[in-house]
């Protein structure tokens, strides 16, 4: 118990120094109106300057009213940013990875990690320390998800968007079997999997392949200068040539300094993206000859 305190406390230090260090972020980032900015206008009712859609949604920490649990705020674009704002970005992303930190050293005391100890220790969470704090509906991914900083801006942004990408967990086949009955709509598919699944060891470990929801990348070009810079492995990580986007491109600009080129972001066409692709994982498959895991692709 006294560990879940002193866990508790650490959460609740971290989590005031991410509200200190997103106002500010969110403040100068609204103060550096000289500087160029451009956002999708995903909704034509929404007449805001890019910069305060860009605010709005990056320093944005819990759900709206109307937002669905598994939604995160997301603004597409590019968003000339001065000095200071950079460093305050960069203390920002400082701040939530000390509070994620913090959110997993707790759930790690509830035991192994699942997705029901994490929806236990979320509640448990949201009762305690996030109540007394008003911050019952605080939005955890928003929460951890890093800006994506740079101190040089590219020489162009080529967005896209990534279709029929897939992610993957390891789960042993006991896990697999949980999550499979708890997190989906029993079916005849879903009845042979846990079948297939129930002839292994309980400890065998299963890669389950999910489709991964639509989402918008960058593709970066950078000048000469930069280019050498990537030769160093530290500095490729400052400086990738393709980045996820669910909020804009903060990159330090001077004034007068415009935006690198960049191509119009589409509007994502719902109807051309496959909501429902055909399962072919009738039997589990050996990962590798080499390998003793099983993998078997869980599109439902």
């Amino acid at each position: 118990m006294i560990d879940k305190t002193a866990a508790r406390l650490v959460i609740r230090d971290t989590l005031l120094e991410l509200q200190q260090q997103n106002r500010e972020f969110s403040e100068l980032l609204l103060g550096d109106k000289q500087l160029p900015a451009w956002v999708m206008n995903e909704d034509p009712e929404d007449t805001r300057p890019a910069r305060e859609k860009a605010a709005d949604a990056a320093a944005r920490l819990t759900y709206r009213p109307d937002q669905k649990k598994q939604k995160t705020a997301k603004c597409y674009g590019l968003v000339g940013i001065s000095q200071k704002t950079l460093e305050a970005g960069t203390q920002l992303n400082e701040a939530k990875l000390a509070f994620k930190q913090a959110i997993g050293n707790y759930r790690k005391l509830f035991g192994a990690s699942s997705i029901e100890t994490i929806e236990f220790s979320s509640r448990e969470l949201r009762d305690s320390l996030l109540g007394n704090l008003k911050l019952h509906h605080l939005h955890f991914v928003q929460c951890y998800r890093q800006l994506k900083l740079f101190p040089v801006p590219p020489k162009r942004a080529g967005f896209s968007w990534a279709k029929g990408t897939c992610g993957s967990v390891r789960l042993t086949a006991k896990a697999a079997i949980r999550h499979l009955q708890q997190q989906y709509t029993q079916s005849q598919s879903i009845i042979d999997d846990i079948i297939n699944l129930q002839q292994l060891p309980p400890d065998q470990s299963v890669v389950i392949k999910r489709p991964l929801a639509p989402h918008l990348r960058a593709n970066l070009t950078w000048d000469d200068k930069v280019k050498q810079l990537r030769l160093d492995p530290d500095e490729k990580a400052r400086y990738p040539l393709q980045v996820n986007t669910p909020l804009p491109l903060f990159m330090l600009l001077q004034e007068g300094q415009h935006l690198p080129e960049f191509n119009q972001i589409k509007p994502l066409v719902r109807e051309a993206v496959q909501d429902r692709l055909k399962r072919s994982d009738r039997k589990l498959k050996p990962l590798s000859d080499k390998e003793d895991t099983y993998v078997f692709v869980d599109i439902t």
